[in-house]
């Protein structure tokens, strides 16, 4: 259970750097809000003075009310603009800085985390959360410190002047609340299971764009449609009974408040009559109530407000909260970088108790280049994932010169790591800067980014580009090619300058010559690197130093490519089947 404890504290470590103007923000709206009790005060004065007045009667309760009631209203928006200038900037500063926090901490969540959750519902969770600090910010500032003040500061008013009449407006206002309260938490339990479902079908919406031209051209329009239909038919029956809870809440409190004011009229206006109380009364208990009525009001949506930025804010620290195991950098040591062997001994492997790699036994030599090939479902995809510290929940041990991989820092092992994946993914950037962004420590280095350009052959297309490295191409700019891709990502592993290349079926997706490109690069690349290829495509790994067979997740066949062919087993078999 989330608690409005946790909440604040959760809420106070954003605030906590900008404590100071926060509460100078905060101190200047209880001034404005404090002096906006005396103007319905001075109108009660005015009220009665007039009442009793004679000619010739000195007037200076009058000015004295006039005057105070200008300074009241000079003190009042100069404090409510200052208070909000202040407060909102720290509000949009801290929503800026909560993304940025969220986005950070996923960055470092092991990506057994990441496949539970697609990525439309994690955008989602992050936007709303820091949206709703916020709201959070703006509601202390504009609701939650003016209600206060009218709602004790009234009352106090009211029991000076008359006690019953205090008592019956404190009463007035607790069974108000209540009332409130209880058609308002039927509300928020509705709205809670609906935003839910809105984060699901906001993850729908943003795949279905994000996915856009396979949803084009294998006609998954439709289907698409009709599941955000029965998406929105269900979410509308929880939508009706919000709205149900919320106006039905709404007729009645607001029908109890019309009746309380009635009957309290009433009884003020026979007290007058009795001689009990002053005219000014009447008109002092017509401007407070209506100010704690509209308070009250306010308290009720601010509470609905309140309630679902609670909400969001939860989802977004839960991600927050969510403990770092593999990225952890606590009792973490260096990556040896001077290491001569890894080792990979017994790993095994299972997904939800489905066993994926069985007892894997090899060894690289720094420099080897290794190759690893099998059919698909074999366990070579799962191995690799082991090898960037995906995952850790294997048995069995992967070492560097004796360090196990699970005790090195993985940001420092990916100083001297460098990856090219099946697909390259673009960011909306220059084409120098979608190269250089692994290696910011190099990013101005012309010569290592012209190496990089020439031996990945981005050189071929980049000259075609209008602005040369300062296109921008990702989504927004220049579309590339796959085998463009490939190369801009290959660049980019040059780029890192790295000890160890591992690549994952990089040119499966590619035609004869843009292969013949990365093979290129490959060949030129892998005389400075140790190299772990996964290859679908067994060209690619003819000249590795050593070639790994997986079959159903065991090793069934290693050795250089021709003792490989000379046996005649397994990897002979696959090869002269891509040779058909």
């Amino acid at each position: 259970m989330y608690s409005n404890k946790q909440l604040i504290k959760d809420v106070w470590s954003y605030v906590q750097p900008y404590k100071r103007r926060f509460w100078t923000a905060t101190i200047m709206r209880i001034v404005c809000d404090l002096a906006w009790l005396y103007p319905p005060y001075a109108v009660s004065i005015i009220v009665n003075f007039f009442t009793d007045y004679t000619a010739g009667e000195s007037l200076s309760p009058i000015y004295t009310a006039f005057g105070l009631t200008i300074l009241a209203v000079v003190v009042r928006y100069a404090n409510q603009y200052n208070a909000k200038r202040i407060m909102f900037g720290v509000a949009e500063k801290i929503n800026l800085e909560a993304q940025e926090r969220a986005v950070k901490h996923m960055t470092l969540l092991d990506t057994s985390w990441h496949e539970k959750e697609n990525t439309g519902n994690k955008f989602k969770r992050i936007d709303r959360g820091a949206l709703s600090l916020n709201r959070l910010l703006r509601i202390w500032l504009n609701n939650f410190i003016e209600i206060t003040i009218n709602l004790v500061g009234i009352v106090i008013i009211l029991l000076r002047f008359d006690v019953g009449m205090g008592i019956a407006v404190a009463f007035f206002l607790a069974t108000y609340y209540l009332l409130s309260s209880f058609y308002r938490n039927k509300a928020i339990a509705v709205s809670n299971i609906i935003s839910g479902k809105e984060e699901v079908r906001s993850g729908m919406i943003f795949e279905t764009v994000n996915n856009i031209r396979s949803v084009k051209v294998m006609s998954m329009t439709d289907k698409l449609i009709d599941t955000l239909q029965k998406n929105a038919k269900n979410l509308w029956i929880d939508i009706k009974e919000r709205i149900f809870w919320f106006q039905f809440g709404n007729v009645l409190r607001n029908s109890y408040a019309h009746f309380f004011r009635i009957g309290a009229m009433i009884y003020i206006v026979v007290g007058i009559i009795q001689g009990k109380y002053e005219v000014g009364f009447l008109v002092l208990f017509m401007g407070y109530f209506m100010s704690i009525w509209q308070s009250m009001s306010d308290l009720t949506e601010v509470a609905e407000d309140f309630a679902v930025a609670k909400n969001a804010v939860m989802r977004m620290q839960e991600i927050l909260h969510t403990p770092i195991a593999i990225d952890d950098e606590k009792g973490k040591k260096k990556f040896p970088k001077n290491w001569q062997k890894i080792e990979l001994r017994d790993l095994s492997f299972s997904y939800d108790s489905k066993p994926v790699l069985n007892k894997i036994s090899f060894t690289v030599n720094r420099g080897e280049k290794v190759g690893i090939v099998g059919l698909s479902g074999a366990g070579k995809s799962t191995l690799f994932k082991l090898l960037l510290k995906e995952h850790e929940s294997y048995t069995g041990d992967i070492d560097f010169d004796g360090v196990p991989l699970k005790k090195i820092s993985k940001k420092d092992y990916f100083n001297y790591l460098a990856v090219v994946l099946q697909e390259t993914e673009l960011f909306n950037a220059t084409l120098r800067e979608n190269i250089t962004i692994t290696n910011s420590k190099e990013e101005k280095n012309e010569n290592l980014l012209k190496k990089s350009i020439e031996i990945a052959h981005v050189k071929d297309f980049m000259n075609k580009l209008p602005e040369g490295a300062d296109s921008v191409i990702g989504e927004k700019g220049i579309k590339l090619s796959g085998g463009e891709k490939q190369r801009v990502g290959m660049a980019r592993a040059i780029f890192k300058n790295p000890q160890m290349l591992l690549l994952d079926e990089a040119t499966s997706h590619l035609d004869i010559e843009s292969e013949e490109k990365i093979q290129d690069s490959l060949h030129k690349f892998f005389q400075s690197v140790t190299a772990i290829v996964i290859a679908h495509r067994l060209t690619t790994i003819k000249e590795m130093d050593k070639i790994i067979v997986i079959q159903d997740g065991r090793i069934v066949e290693s050795g250089s490519f021709a003792e490989l062919q000379e046996k005649r087993g397994r990897f002979f078999d696959l090869w002269e089947k891509q040779k058909l």
